[in-house]
């Protein structure tokens, strides 16, 4: 992230807002960019793009071997927000934020039991899912990564206001989550993910005592340690949302069948009672007929 450099994408999206061209760049030149994938186009290319970094990581993928695609029922889902990165036109990462609703959220899957309490406390859960990066400058963490992590995180905060992001996270990364993210719980035992094949341990964040717990840790840090200011100190944040919720469009329903029908069979395998509920989730979404 670095010190002086932290907020060039914040200062691209406030220059671009005077041509009407909402950007978030960043960059020695603004050579990385993140989109909103909120076109059929783009969001192929980000199903794809995961699906090539799964493959290259060795995973055993349950989906997307006919397709190419890492494309799930609950990428499907209306207010799910995917971003997509590139570098100089070349795709180079890619993050998916999706809703709780009553296709559940695909934790329920390995750690059904935490998001059940979760959920008869109160709690508005949301979940960041498929997050690759295929290009990771020097240093921890990854400068892409955390760009795409801000946005995860501002999109479930402000947009879907979450009190709780939760995620399957690869079993190796838990201290990375524990440690330096801060997430309130980390499971010690890791399970079997039944779409990858792979260990991962299930972490939640309380985004309600977030601020308060990265003040007291890292209000004092230096460069890219200070996730507090990388965080909460953004005054531009104003120009982000703008952004988001300018760029945030959910599927058309025609998409919705492009992706679950015709490039892959997930409706098939999910049966008449999940399309019913996709259904009523575009009415409600007001995305019928595009």
């Amino acid at each position: 992230m670095g010190t002086k450099g932290d907020f060039e994408a914040l200062r691209s999206i406030r220059r671009s807002k005077l041509n009407n061209n909402f950007e978030y760049r960043y960059g020695a030149q603004n050579q990385w960019r993140v989109l909103v994938a909120n076109t059929r186009e783009l969001r192929e290319k980000a199903f794809r793009l995961v699906y090539d970094v799964y493959i290259r990581e060795g995973y055993e993928l349950r989906y997307g071997r006919e397709s190419g695609l890492w494309c799930t029922i609950h990428h499907l889902h209306p207010a799910t927000t995917i971003f997509l990165a590139e570098k100089e036109g070349r795709l180079a990462g890619s993050v998916s934020v999706m809703p709780d609703s009553r296709l559940g959220l695909p934790t329920d899957r390995i750690f059904p039991e935490p998001l059940a309490d979760l959920r008869k406390a109160g709690r508005r859960l949301s979940e960041i899912s498929s997050l690759v990066v295929t290009e990771e400058p020097g240093g921890i963490p990854p400068e892409l990564a955390m760009h795409l992590y801000r946005l995860a995180h501002l999109a479930s905060l402000r947009l879907m206001k979450s009190t709780d992001i939760v995620a399957s996270v690869m079993a190796h990364h838990r201290d990375f989550y524990s440690r330096f993210l801060l997430f309130d719980d980390v499971s010690e035992a890791p399970r079997l993910s039944p779409k990858t094949d792979q260990q991962v341990s299930y972490v939640r964040l309380n985004l309600e005592t977030m601020k308060e717990r990265y003040e007291q840790r890292y209000a004092r840090a230096t460069g890219r340690r200070n996730l507090y200011r990388w965080f909460f100190q953004n005054e531009d944040e104003p120009d982000m949302l703008d952004w988001l919720r300018r760029s945030r469009s959910p599927m058309t329903t025609e998409d919705l069948y492009y992706f679950g029908a015709q490039k892959t069979n997930i409706l098939a395998k999910a049966g008449h009672e999940v399309i019913a509920i996709l259904e009523e989730e575009y009415r409600l979404a007001g995305a019928a007929g595009g």
